[in-house]
């Protein structure tokens, strides 16, 4: 009995080395690479944009109705994002937004800005992360 233990013993690691090599290895790569926007920074809360066309064609005159709001930053703002001149938008991540709320008090001339409700030109550092940003630095 004491041979057959022995072998079993001996043959325990071998399966277990075969079984974890069989085991597929799956390797996660995220390559992302630092962009910059340059825009507006806009209360992304309050955002929203709506296009409406209507066209007669009996008199010939073509009516075309739109609404862009595009709200400026307040105190009170929480979430963010960017309008670039292009008009693309992209907003911020959750882990961002605080950030930009803590900025933004600490930083006395977008205070003055915010509270002349002028808009605010920032210049943001950061990556994409599917259709928001994720600030490495804003100014």
């Amino acid at each position: 009995m004491q041979v057959k233990s022995v072998a079993v013993l001996a043959v325990c690691p071998l399966f277990a080395a075969f079984l974890m090599a069989q085991q597929p290895q799956s390797q996660t790569t995220t390559t992302t690479t630092t962009t910059t926007w340059n825009g507006t920074l806009l209360d992304a809360g309050c955002r929203a944009t709506h296009t409406e066309t209507k066209e007669t064609d009996q008199s010939g005159t073509r009516t075309t109705r739109s609404t862009n709001t595009d709200c400026p930053v307040a105190t009170t703002t929480t979430a963010f994002g960017v309008l670039t001149s292009d008009g693309k938008y992209v907003r911020f991540d959750p882990s961002s937004n605080t950030r930009i709320v803590e900025m933004i008090k600490n930083n006395h001339k977008w205070g003055k800005e915010i509270g002349e409700h002028a808009p605010v030109t920032v210049r943001v550092l950061g990556k994409a992360n599917g259709d928001t940003i994720v600030l490495e630095s804003i100014e």
